[in-house]
């Protein structure tokens, strides 16, 4: 990733140091992005947010209070949802009138997927599903959290994460059908 005098530099505003801490960072970002945006313009726009939140507020970043990497993940991040917001691609997210009980939730074996495949279901998975769905259990936020983040309730979330993997489940299974019997 980047080193201490990269980011020192930027904080200096040194312009050849913003270029090399782009060019470090910038495919981490892009996963990053990939994830939870699947229009390619639209990943255009994060990347250029990301970056521009990133340098503008360099100056913040405290190498004691955490690394670099997490701290430009959760920019992103939150760029990403930003995004998301603005194009209105979370109204996916559906509350639930009842009460959902999240000890029924079954948890979702991700670690037998192979990293291509989980990327290909990603892609595919409805923008509300997929971002919380990241955002659990990927990044390991707790519906609170995400709750706060999304300005939904937890229990929207705890549902929105069950219907995932369910979602994921279908698909994943669907996938495994496809290749046994062609």
């Amino acid at each position: 990733m980047v080193n201490t005098l990269i980011i020192q530099a930027c904080k200096r505003k040194e312009h050849n140091a913003f270029k090399q801490c782009y060019e470090a960072c910038a495919p981490y970002v892009y996963t990053i992005i990939r994830n939870y945006i699947n229009n390619e313009d639209d990943r255009k726009d994060a990347m250029q947010e990301a970056f521009a939140h990133i340098f503008n507020s360099i100056h913040r970043f405290d190498e004691k209070k955490g690394k670099f990497k997490s701290w430009i993940s959760q920019i992103t991040i939150n760029q990403c949802i930003n995004l998301l917001k603005q194009k209105n691609k979370l109204a996916l997210l559906v509350p639930l009138e009842e009460k959902h009980n999240p000890a029924a939730l079954d948890e979702l074996e991700i670690e037998g997927l192979n990293k291509a495949l989980l990327e290909k279901l990603l892609a595919k998975m409805p923008t509300g599903y997929r971002t919380i769905f990241l955002l659990n259990l990927v990044e390991g936020y707790s519906h609170n959290e995400i709750a706060e983040i999304l300005q939904i309730t937890p229990e929207t979330s705890r549902s929105q994460l069950s219907r995932a993997i369910k979602w994921m489940r279908k698909h994943y299974t669907a996938h495994l059908k496809s290749i046994t019997y062609g």
